[in-house]
């Protein structure tokens, strides 16, 4: 596991992860855009998708400092990559199990408020 905390795009393992989260991600976000808001399969879609989500983000952005980052200063932006990881981990998940989940809140946003006749 240290391979995807250090370097995580410069292990064989790594780019399976990588890739096995691009198909989880392409199987789970129409499954939460076309799940109704008070199926009981909403939640662990949710957890998945924000367990997905970091994990992916954290793998491509690695191959984004590999690339872009001189390498003295890789691995403070490897640390600094991996903090942001784990807040954005604990959030989702903080949203998911404790709050409305990552679905709901982002159906939210195009939902009208109904009018109240006064």
């Amino acid at each position: 596991m240290s391979w995807l905390l250090r370097a995580a795009d410069s292990s064989g393992k790594s780019m399976k992860v990588h890739h096995m989260a691009n198909i989880t991600l392409a199987g789970l976000t129409p499954a939460a855009v076309f799940l109704p808001k008070d199926s009981a399969f909403l939640q662990p879609v949710d957890v998945a998708l924000g367990l997905a989500l970091p994990l992916h983000g954290h793998i491509t952005m690695n191959m984004v400092v590999s690339d872009y980052i001189p390498p003295a200063a890789r691995g403070i932006a490897r640390g600094g990559l991996l903090g942001i990881t784990g807040v954005t981990v604990l959030g989702l998940l903080n949203l998911n199990l404790r709050g409305p989940g990552l679905t709901r809140c982002v159906k939210q946003l195009w939902e009208t408020k109904k009018k109240t006749k006064e």
